[in-house]
């Protein structure tokens, strides 16, 4: 280790920082992916502004992206009422019941989850 230049340390370090950026780059694009929301402005990762935002779209302030995860929370939350709803009122909607939706959430579907993996993995 000795034998190890000043110059070679140095770009051993320019190699190591290069390479988290482009990790910090794809992390944020998977997320983005994912869950629908913008990166984290690298300013507030302690970047200085040169490095620039990835996707080219500054967020103003104050101002929060739409994201698909309160989209599915939202639809989530609405149906947990209207079961509710419909077990207080007894109602139906197109023949289903809450007690039919009761009965759907609480029945085991190992076996056939099971059934259905070794038809899967036989046929191939």
């Amino acid at each position: 280790m000795s034998n190890v230049t000043t110059e070679q340390k140095l770009q051993l370090v320019q190699q190591v920082r290069s390479r988290y950026h482009e990790d910090q780059y794809d992390m944020s694009n998977r997320e983005r992916l994912l869950y629908g929301r913008s990166s984290i402005l690298p300013e507030k990762q302690g970047y200085s502004s040169a490095w620039g935002d990835p996707y080219n779209e500054p967020l103003q302030p104050g101002e929060e992206s739409f994201t698909f995860l309160k989209l599915r929370f939202l639809i989530a939350l609405f149906l947990a009422a209207a079961v509710i709803v419909m077990d207080a009122n007894h109602m139906s909607v197109a023949g289903i019941t809450s007690e039919k939706i009761f009965q759907a959430i609480s029945a085991d579907y190992e076996d056939a989850i099971e059934a259905w993996v070794e038809t899967i993995s036989t046929s191939r």
